[in-house]
């Protein structure tokens, strides 16, 4: 019987040993799936001959109680890992933007995937529509926190960034390297991504160096 759980807990336990999110695993769940159904099916067999419940003996009663916390054991472990990982997603999308590192996208299921695209669409039709009529999108992934100043130095840290058309600052181009003055709402999201870096200045009273 213990090894009933074992499969559901390892699927947390990976969870909380990941930096991020470890890659799906799909045949684990699949396996703790088929072992939720293998009890359902036990649990139908131990009465399937009593016609009358209140003729099924306490032994009986007892692996049936048994099996049920079995199965809710590992419902509750898949739920979980199903869900931390969803608002891992979501937290993502906050984070960086649209633009999604590699290294985490290919850590994600396919059905996961699609819950991003979803998402974001859903978010950005809000941000587009937040009231009637509005004539700017609302931007609400940007910082909470005003900013001390609206433009800023940044340090390029991606390679094969190429050239990007900005709203405010026009082409924008990217290279390993270079240190740009743009303004911040032009680049935030390439700032939570890490792909390029704030170059903080010290105020002229501190010596107005580049840190």
């Amino acid at each position: 019987m213990v090894l009933h759980v074992k499969k559901s807990v390892q699927l947390l336990r990976d969870l909380r040993q990941a930096r991020w999110l470890p890659q799906f695993n799909d045949k684990l769940v699949k396996d703790v799936v088929e072992e939720i159904l293998n009890d359902t099916r036990e649990m139908k067999n131990l009465v399937a001959r009593y016609t009358d419940l209140d003729d099924v003996p306490r032994e009986v009663v007892a692996g049936l109680c048994l099996y049920n916390d079995l199965i809710d054991r590992n419902r509750r472990c898949v739920l979980a890992y199903l869900n931390a990982r969803l608002e891992k997603i979501e937290e993502l999308r906050w984070e960086v933007g649209l633009m999604v590192p590699e290294e985490k996208l290919k850590r994600l299921h396919d059905s996961e995937k699609q819950y991003m695209h979803v998402y974001n669409t859903l978010l950005d039709r809000y941000m587009k529509s937040y009231v009637p009529n509005c004539k700017e999108p609302l931007d609400l992934t940007a910082d909470a926190e005003a900013p001390e100043d609206m433009n800023v130095q940044i340090r390029v840290c991606d390679e094969g960034m190429g050239e990007i058309v900005t709203p405010d600052s026009g082409v924008v181009r990217l290279r390993k390297g270079y240190q740009l003055y743009v303004k911040r709402t032009d680049i935030e999201h390439l700032i939570r991504a890490g792909k390029v870096e704030h170059v903080k200045t010290l105020r002229l009273e501190d010596g107005g160096v580049s840190l």
